[in-house]
């Protein structure tokens, strides 16, 4: 291996063995200045070191050998709740296919798989995981430790579309009538004026809240990160603006955070500044719902539902929904666009046919 710039050559070119074709290659160094050329010859060479390096693991890798750098790179990007998910799939795969290089195993190996895994979990979970998989060896094709992904071949599951329950009016202000408990009765407020997910809500605190420019910060923390890792600024309408006073007993309408007493105060505690509990939420929600008889369908997600749900009804822009609500695409937004046979009733009442 060398560098030369004689001749006709304008920049300094590197001059040494393929090691894939055992013949004598020239590569541009882009650059004139021999001290760049050198360095440019170095980090060339560390490149081939780890070229090197991967194809000693596309010989023989096993999830063993990988869980460990998925994973990590997983809790570094994404949420607690996607780690799980990727710690689970792995596990099982993991119990069938542990003593099998991961190049080696075939499409059909894989479909077997995921028949096999329709005896202990449902079609969605099994979808899941097979996207969650599918990613994993995305990530494994990308960091050169496989050469293709199997699962591209791999189809997933196909499912009875899953229906997106929302509240009507009616039904929220029973709700919200029959709830005694004022704590959980302004959760479900702040929720259903907000379109948040309940653990973004039980993360608010004070400093997050902006009432003179009437904006609502929804933000990464220490000890919290948002669903898609990213923050989002909602912007606080009418009916939140009346929830977020009642909580705190702030009257001013032109009042900024900034006259909030104490701005690491989260928004809802119990006793003592006692951050709230996602299940415990949860829970006491779903008591008051099977005590005033709804269906066991129904969950406190609905409340996000039923938010953006009526934003979409009102006429709202699908864009600004969709940062309303914090999606990472306009895909997920489109697909809470309901058309009932009122709505369509509606759009044809002017329609005649004779």
């Amino acid at each position: 291996m060398f560098i030369s710039n004689k001749n006709r050559f304008r920049y300094y070119y590197l001059y040494f063995t393929n090691p894939d074709t055992g013949k004598i290659t020239r590569i541009s160094t882009k650059t004139k200045l021999k001290t760049e050329a050198l360095k440019f010859v170095s980090e060339y060479n560390q490149k081939l070191k780890e070229k090197s390096e991967h194809k000693v693991h596309r010989g023989a890798v096993y999830v063993k050998d990988i869980e460990t750098d998925i994973l990590n790179y997983v809790k570094s990007n994404f949420t607690n709740s996607t780690l799980s998910i990727y710690r689970t799939a792995l596990k099982h795969f993991g119990a069938e296919f542990g003593g099998v290089a991961l190049n080696s195993i075939t499409v059909k190996q894989v479909e077997d798989y995921k028949q096999k895994r329709l005896n202990s979990v449902n079609k969605t979970t099994c979808n899941i995981e097979l996207r969650t998989l599918k990613a994993a060896f995305g990530l494994l094709v990308k960091w050169n430790f496989l050469s293709y992904n199997v699962f591209k071949d791999v189809k997933q599951l196909s499912t009875e579309e899953k229906e997106r329950l929302s509240f009507t009016t009616d039904e929220m202000n029973f709700i919200i009538s029959n709830i005694p408990d004022d704590l959980i009765r302004n959760i479900v407020l702040f929720a259903l004026c907000s379109g948040c997910r309940i653990s973004e809500i039980i993360n608010i605190q004070y400093r997050d809240i902006n009432l003179r420019d009437r904006v609502l910060y929804i933000r990464n923390k220490d000890n919290f990160n948002t669903k898609t890792k990213k923050n989002r600024e909602i912007p606080i309408l009418d009916d939140l603006f009346e929830v977020i006073k009642s909580i705190t007993g702030h009257e001013a309408e032109s009042g900024n955070i900034i006259n909030f007493i104490n701005p690491d105060k989260y928004l809802f505690t119990l006793k003592g500044n006692v951050r709230m509990n996602r299940n415990y939420v949860s829970i006491q929600f779903k008591k008051y719902l099977r005590s005033l008889g709804f269906n066991e369908r129904f969950h406190f997600h609905c409340l996000r539902h039923t938010f953006i749900t009526t934003l979409i009804k009102a006429g709202m822009n699908l864009n600004f929904v969709k940062e309303m609500a914090g999606h990472s695409d306009v895909e997920t937004t489109m697909n809470y666009i309901h058309i009932t046979a009122d709505d369509l009733r509606q759009a044809g009442r002017n329609v005649k046919f004779r």
